[in-house]
């Protein structure tokens, strides 16, 4: 219930004066000091009329009914007393702050004061003319000048949103624009425990408002000992943790990445060949700001001096924009940076180190440079505040060993091999990183401005020390050594996690499905969590955006386990390990899938809580030494909750899921198919090639993959050998080479004399199958091998052990041969005999198993997990707009 206490009976002859201004002061408890906040508004000396509005919200001391009834009759053409029922002081505010706006149509702003504070007297014209002179600006708040406890803090400087998320760096007493409040920004009264304010201008800066700061406001804070900020501080955890649920995408990685880049930017990249700096956090970003060296410099000293209220990029990056290009062309940049970046937490310089490699893959190693080498560095990226330390000192020689002969400081040195293709003819090293630095350092200690760090610029204390520690904000929902470097704010990125890329059967299912999501407008990226190096070739550069490698020596896809789930283990990294970087790695990201990644399923359900849209693709069950089903398909199982799609690679594995607990609205059957297209003409020739073979032709088998237990090798040896001592017309290709070296076989010399390297690009799969007619696969267990499905696309006929889902599409007799597990060798000669002397069947096998893989492709697989992730993101949207509206606007009523 709401109760305005009227003017005197006189009232009517007070001339009217409509106010351009209007002071709410919420009082509950403060009687004695509320006179002192009165008077000091009273005393204002404004050439523009200022109303007064009195809350009383519910106070239980009859004094402060008495103290604004005084006022309220004295000043009746300035002063208005309202009481209301206790609401709290959120509630206090809106009160007053409703009754002004309702009650004088020409009031521009709204001053917030508590009843125990006070103001100078030229405060609100200040802040008024503050106001005015910035349209831009939706309140006006001061620095911090208490009486009480003294201290007086400085908080100038631009207004910083992503600092505002770690620290309340608005008073409440500011003075606030009627348009925020006109956009139904108003205080949460869910907040009663403290923090309304912070809350308050946070909601008003996500509904697009800035705040500006004043040096000469005029506002007085009492500080004592015991207070109701005392008593916020106690329970600050349990506050913040309400803010960050009510602001969840302001409080996201990717949100405070996007503040990052826009407000103080990470990196200061010097480019030697250009001569000028690059700020930004993210070297792709459009926004990011170029400056010349001289007004870099410039812009350096200012912080220096005054760096409480400037910004300066905290990571200096010595580097040359080859380098930079080199590093784009790797799609190495993103993960490069987030990795040495990551190297500082130990180290005082991060050094990287370009080579070309004749082969087609990217790796890279790490070693300590101190005492070892010395540094021919393509990019040094110096630890944050080393430089300044460096330029204070009295002299530069111990900076001046990271060029020295060895390297003499603590350095990481991370060596990156990229394909030699990436390298523009005549492109040489750059190299000279760490001389470059040692010459800056030389060239700022020489300068005149040095002498200035002698003294102290301002009698106020800097109230803002995370001015010089932006970067360490995106840090803090990880809790991460470094936020991964990638700012987006549009479009649809999506990671896909592997333990390792070698052209195995899961990983080239997982560049099928991200060159099908890449032509529905989906932006790929490789995370590669295991191992340092990797194949990428030119289809996997076009496909990919960026690859980035873990680096984690911490982390291991199947480490130690001390607990199961159903037999299998459960990694205790998944569940106990240091997940801080992995997480941060992929917090930015819309949506990940992981592939047969282990413990990586760990970091899944905090992921999601960061909105992220988790998929679990799953391929195949291991077997254990007791030929046991195990392996990522029961640790997906453990971790079902975490993933909010579950990706099985055949019908038969989407219903084993079922059947295990998952719910069907989860498991979204995402079928294999050939893992490349046939070249051009391809078609034709197999046609031809089917269609001339001779009743006399020998026939010709081919094996296909890794040399590794899980194939079965140790069958394939026994199936060769067998077959060449029957003297079966069979010629033999035998392609690959082991990958996982879990083979505990060794290949026989004239086994091994006739193997082929691994077959990478289409063009020569496919003249692999066209050659064969029959293709061999004596695994002990399998999802659904995509070398089938390619095999019978080129007529070659598969002859499988019953394993996985391979009954799913070889049909026995009609379009292949599936062999049993317990009689794979007679099963596969007799298979053999009967193929080679019978060439009709071959061409009715041959034709049946082509006809059956016709129109079985990645486009039509992957459409489904494309139609659930627009509706996930379309219900995340609304759900979005729906809090924004609830959450800014909810008050306004």
């Amino acid at each position: 219930m709401q109760q305005v206490l009227l003017r005197p009976d006189d009232a009517d002859t007070v001339p009217v004066q409509m106010p351009r201004l209007a002071v709410v002061v919420p009082i509950f408890r403060h009687s004695v000091l509320l006179a002192e906040a009165i008077e000091s508004v009273l005393a204002q000396r404004a050439d523009f009329p200022i109303r007064l509005v009195l809350v009383n919200d519910g106070c239980p001391h009859r004094e402060t009914d008495l103290v604004c009834r005084e006022y309220a009759l004295s000043y009746p053409d300035r002063i208005t007393y309202l009481r209301k029922p206790n609401g709290g002081l959120s509630d206090a505010r809106n009160h007053g702050i409703r009754h002004a706006l309702a009650t004088w149509p020409s009031v521009e702003a709204i001053y917030m004061l508590d009843a125990d504070n006070r103001l100078r007297p030229d405060a609100m014209a200040n802040a008024m003319a503050a106001l005015a002179e910035h349209p831009d600006a939706g309140w006006i708040y001061p620095n911090i000048d208490m009486f009480g406890l003294s201290w007086a803090g400085d908080y100038g400087g631009d207004y910083s949103l992503l600092i505002h998320t770690v620290m309340n760096i608005c008073e409440a007493g500011s003075l606030i624009r009627r348009t925020v409040f006109d956009a139904g920004v108003y205080f949460d009264t869910s907040f009663k425990s403290g923090f309304e304010d912070w809350d308050f201008f946070l909601t008003a800066a996500e509904a697009g408002f800035r705040g500006r700061n004043i040096d000469n406001f005029g506002f007085l804070y009492r500080k004592r000992a015991e207070s109701m900020l005392a008593d916020s501080e106690r329970d600050s955890e349990a506050i913040r943790s309400e803010m960050r649920k009510k602001h969840k995408h302001l409080f996201s990685p990717r949100g405070l990445l996007e503040l990052e880049q826009k407000e103080a930017p990470r990196y200061a990249f010097f480019l030697a060949d250009r001569h000028e700096v690059l700020l930004t956090v993210d070297p792709d970003a459009p926004d990011g700001r170029t400056l010349t060296v001289a007004e870099f410099e410039q812009q350096w000293w200012r912080t220096q001096t005054d760096n409480s209220q400037h910004h300066m990029p905290p990571i200096l990056v010595m580097t040359h924009s080859a380098v930079l290009e080199q590093l784009r062309r790797g799609r190495m940049l993103h993960g490069v940076l987030w990795t040495m970046e990551r190297r500082l937490t130990n180290k005082c310089f991060a050094a990287l180190e370009i080579q070309p490699s004749e082969a087609d893959r990217i790796g890279w190693d790490e070693q300590e440079a101190q005492g070892a080498i010395e540094l021919r560095a393509d990019m040094l990226m110096v630890q944050p505040g080393l430089f300044s330390t460096i330029v204070r000192d009295s002299s530069i020689a111990w900076a001046s060993g990271v060029a020295a002969r060895p390297c003499n400081v603590p350095t990481n040195l991370l060596r990156l091999q990229l394909p030699q293709m990436l390298f523009s003819e005549g492109e040489g090293s750059y190299g000279a990183a760490a001389h470059d630095f040692v010459a800056l350092a030389a060239r700022y200690q020489a300068s005149p401005n040095r002498d200035a760090l002698a003294y102290s610029w301002d009698w106020r204390n800097p109230g803002i020390p995370w001015r010089s520690r932006t970067h360490e904000i995106s840090r803090i929902p990880t809790k991460s050594d470094a936020a991964y470097p990638r700012v987006v704010t549009e479009g649809r990125d999506i990671g896909f996690v592997l333990p390792l890329v070698e052209f195995g059967g899961v990983e080239r299912v997982a560049l099928n499905i991200a060159k099908a999501m890449k032509k529905d407008g989906w932006r790929p990226h490789l995370f590669v969590i295991e191992a340092r190096g990797c194949q990428f070739s030119a289809e996997w550069r076009e496909t990919f955006d960026s690859v980035t490698f873990l680096a984690d020596p911490g982390f291991s896809t199947w480490g130690p386990a001390n607990t199961n789930y159903l037999g299998t283990d459960v990694p205790d990294w998944s569940r106990f390990g240091d997940q801080r970087h992995a997480t941060a790695m992929l917090a930015w990201l819309d949506a990940v899938i992981t592939f047969h990644s282990g413990a990586i399923s760990g970091v899944m359900g905090q992921l999601k809580r960061f909105g992220v849209k988790t998929a679990l693709s799953l391929h195949l069950s291991d077997l254990s030494p007791f030929r046991r089903l195990i392996g990522n398909t029961y640790l997906g199982l453990a971790f079902e909750h975490a993933y909010d799609i579950v990706l099985p690679c055949s019908q038969q594995l989407a219903d084993w899921c079922h059947g295990m607990g998952m719910p069907a609205e989860k498991v979204i059957p995402l079928l294999n198919a050939p893992s490349f297209d046939l070249p051009e003409g391809a078609e034709a020739r197999i046609a031809d090639r089917r269609a001339m073979r001779s009743a006399r032709d020998r026939l010709r088998v081919i094996y296909l993959g890794r040399l590794d237990h899980q194939k079965g090798v140790e069958r394939l040896i026994s199936i060769v050998e067998t077959a060449d001592a029957m003297r079966l017309p069979v010629d033999w290709r035998l392609i690959g080479k082991s990958v996982m070296g879990d083979s505990v076989l060794e290949i026989p010399a004239h086994i091994a004399r006739s193997l082929e390297p691994p077959l990478t690009t289409p063009e020569g799969l496919a003249e692999a199958f066209e050659w064969a007619d029959a293709f061999i696969l004596p695994s002990y267990y399998e999802g659904l091998p995509l070398t089938i499905l390619e095999a019978m696309r080129s007529g070659v006929i598969p002859i499988a052990t019953d394993t996985g889902a391979v009954t799913e599409v070889v049909r026995q007799w009609e379009n292949g041969i599936v062999l049993s597990q317990g009689e794979t060798i007679a099963e596969a000669m007799s298979a053999l005999t009967r193929l080679a002397g019978d060439p009709q069947l071959v061409l009715r096998l041959s034709a049946q198993a082509r006809a059956d893989v016709q129109g079985r492709d990645w486009a039509s697989a992957v459409t489904p997990l494309l139609r659930r992730l627009e509706i996930m993101q379309a219900a995340e949207k609304k759900k979005k707009e729906q809090e924004g509206t609830k959450d800014g606007r909810q008050l306004v009523s």
